[in-house]
């Protein structure tokens, strides 16, 4: 059986999903914390210039990967993450 890779992505000790702070943008795109997501990318070896150029991929594996645990963990579902699961915006 093969092991989905998503789930050893490496998540920062002391923050929540929510300091993420997922937002949607005025062109319908959407915005979050990337001094977030730039900690993330280090501690996961990610080169995070290289995310900057093309975040759809590394930050849909994030948001994916941390909403689901913030979900195991008793979180409280997210409206915009909710929503997202049911379309595919351009990331920023």
């Amino acid at each position: 059986m093969p092991t989905d890779s998503l789930l050893t992505l490496k998540l920062p000790e002391g923050y929540t999903f929510e300091d993420l702070k997922l937002r949607r943008c005025a062109d319908d795109a959407i915005d979050l914390d990337m001094g977030l997501v730039k900690l993330i990318c280090t501690m996961n070896g990610l080169d995070f210039d290289k995310v900057r150029q093309d975040p759809g991929p590394v930050v849909t594996s994030l948001l994916t990967v941390w909403y689901k645990s913030h979900l195991a963990e008793g979180g409280q579902p997210d409206a915009m993450m909710e929503q997202l699961k049911t379309q595919r915006p351009q990331l920023n």
